[in-house]
């Protein structure tokens, strides 16, 4: 790796790409894949992820179901048999985990573990938005930078819980990345990237509807990039006879930026109609539906800082302060750092006569759009730091920023106290140890935590055990039961029925298919303590009441086991008196009572 010890450049540019930069970024992504395929059966299902598994299944089954029954695929009865189900959501992602279940696992047997299988195109695309995320300021500041970059995205625990899932916020997150991208090479180069920039709008917009925000962010940009141009050719007047060249600098850039926004228009809705079969019958009527779905979504609980919210209006702090707790420190330093760089580049770029795209803007937006919406007071807040995962690629970038200037500065330090003589160029020892300085702590706590993301917390909010005095939400998903397994297998007695509380049948199914549950052990349903011998609590404080409704039916107010991180309990495992387990045991309920 060769040393660029310059400082950073006062206005941003993405420059061509360094020598050894595909590399690391290559390295940088199958170390990603590799971990997180490693580490798969360490995380539980949650309630989403078995829905979206479900769905896949119809999704894998549709074209057998319609060649059974007579039907063509694309029929109102064929459509709905395979798109029907949890048509709340585009149908990509679902068709990418149905092909990767049914080809690595089913049919060709590289995958023996089933829901790896299904989950391994989130992993990839998780490991992909690392690699590009790398690749993206390798060409900004440097490798140094890049390596940092890309490690801050893979150094976050919560982040890496949920790249494993088969979900769609790992998977919108690349896809978001992969728009601005493409936009900017088409912004600079024009031509087939054009065409790429609506591509990769119509795949994002295939993958979640957060992506419908990206090309309003980076054209709300381009207009501004547009008014500056102006502003400088209006400043140096041309002679009345011929235009200057930034009068007609400015009317390329517009002709592009028009061209752009008609791609993202016509080959971005385009690629999402034509990849979701669900619109093709009644077309306005169910993207309007699946539009007002998420205008209108309901609100769950959300224990914040002390309340229990229910209902609007939320507090505008939510997403900073959970974003100040739950990204490492010191990447927190990193990337603040990076973003006081990128806001003094960005003023003196629009203050300046001329300095070209305004990227250190564009970055900056790009980390404060999703953050800004969460903090809406009318915007669901239930699902936590995932509902702003399209700001984390840019906050590692500028975290990479921020490394580049620390390195600098040391190793500036340590060459001032060399031979001023000497003519060899400063070793790079300072730079490793910088960078194992501030990403070994945070790497180590991904390998503690990273499966239990949800309940992980930084040094500012005390870690875990002080998130949980100050009341910050931890396990919300049902996920966290995958803690108790070994216990239910190593001590339920043959045929034990189970309460599981907050996590799905859906989900224990799974755990019983991938070998992870005995298969005797059963799935008693919702509100069904009374029937089960055991009982799963998943510690939410709005579900409290489901407690104590487990001391008064099994006659004892402390769990039998659990599963805590650092002493904060996530799952409580009950158990009833062994005489009337046995007894319970035996009864199946009646359909009534069911």
């Amino acid at each position: 790796m060769s040393e660029r010890d310059q400082p950073t450049p006062a206005l941003w540019r993405l420059n061509p790409t360094p020598q050894g930069a595909p590399l690391l970024a290559g390295l940088l992504t199958l170390l990603t894949l590799a971990w997180l395929a490693f580490t798969s059966k360490q995380v539980g299902v949650p309630r989403d992820e078995s829905v979206y598994l479900y769905a896949a299944d119809r999704v894998s089954s549709w074209l057998s179901w319609s060649a059974e029954r007579g039907l063509s695929p694309l029929s109102v009865e064929g459509v709905q048999q395979g798109f029907g189900f949890n048509h709340e959501h585009p149908a990509l992602m679902k068709e990418l985990f149905a092909l990767s279940h049914h080809y690595l696992h089913v049919r060709w047997d590289l995958i023996s573990d089933p829901t790896l299988a299904y989950r391994l195109p989130t992993m990839l695309l998780s490991a992909l938005t690392v690699g590009l995320t790398t690749l993206l300021t390798a060409r900004l500041v440097g490798l140094w930078a890049a390596l940092a970059a890309g490690l801050a995205l893979l150094a976050q625990p919560r982040l890496f819980f949920h790249a494993h899932l088969a979900c769609f916020d790992a998977p919108v997150m690349f896809m978001w990345l992969l728009i601005i991208w493409t936009y900017l090479e088409a912004q600079a180069k024009g031509g087939r990237w054009v065409i790429m920039t609506g591509l990769a709008l119509g795949l994002g917009l295939a993958t979640k509807l957060n992506a419908t925000f990206a090309p309003f962010l980076a054209l709300g940009v381009s207009v501004l990039h547009v008014l500056h141009e102006k502003r400088a050719s209006l400043a140096h007047p041309s002679s009345p006879s011929s235009p200057s060249s930034k009068t007609l600098k400015t009317q390329h850039l517009t002709k592009r930026y028009a061209l752009i926004g008609a791609s993202m228009i016509t080959l971005g809705l385009g690629v999402f109609w034509a990849h979701w079969p669900w619109l093709y019958h009644d077309t306005w009527a169910r993207l309007m539906g699946y539009i007002q779905f998420h205008a209108r979504h309901e609100h769950y609980p959300v224990d914040f800082l002390g309340t229990l919210y229910y209902r609007p209006p939320f507090p505008i702090s939510f997403p900073f302060v959970m974003l100040a707790c739950t990204v490492p420190v010191s990447l927190l330093c990193l990337s603040a750092w990076g973003g006081l760089e990128a806001l003094r580049g960005a003023w003196r770029r629009w203050r300046g006569a001329q300095g070209g795209y305004p990227l250190e803007l564009l970055i900056l937006a790009n980390l404060a759009f999703a953050l800004c919406l969460i903090a809406l007071p009318s915007t669901p807040i239930f699902g936590g730091t995932k509902h702003w995962i399209t700001s984390m690629p840019f906050l590692a970038i500028l975290a990479g920023v921020g490394f580049e200037r620390a390195r600098v500065t040391l190793v500036g330090l340590v060459s001032s106290t060399t031979s001023k003589s000497s003519s060899l160029a400063p070793s790079s020892a300072p730079s490793l140890a910088l960078l194992a300085l501030l990403f070994t702590h945070p790497l180590l706590e991904v390998h503690r935590f990273g499966a239990y993301g949800t309940a992980w917390y930084n040094a500012l909010a005390g870690g875990p055990s002080g998130a949980a005095a100050k009341r910050l939400p931890r396990d919300f998903w049902g996920h966290s039961s995958v803690g108790v397994l070994p216990t239910l297998n190593e001590r339920s007695e043959r045929g034990a029925g189970v309460f599981w509380h907050n996590a799905t049948g859906a989900a224990v199914w799974r755990y019983k298919r991938d070998q992870r549950l005995r298969s005797d052990v059963r799935s008693t349903g919702d509100w069904t303590y009374p029937y089960a011998s055991w009982g799963v609590y998943h510690a939410q404080r709005e579900k409290r009441p489901e407690e104590v409704d487990l001391w008064w039916a099994y006659g004892r107010t402390l769990p039998v086991s659990g599963y805590f991180v650092e002493g904060v309990q996530l799952i409580g495992l009950y158990q009833r008196a062994p005489d009337e387990a046995t007894t319970r045991a035996s009864v199946e309920p009646t359909e009534e009572e069911r």
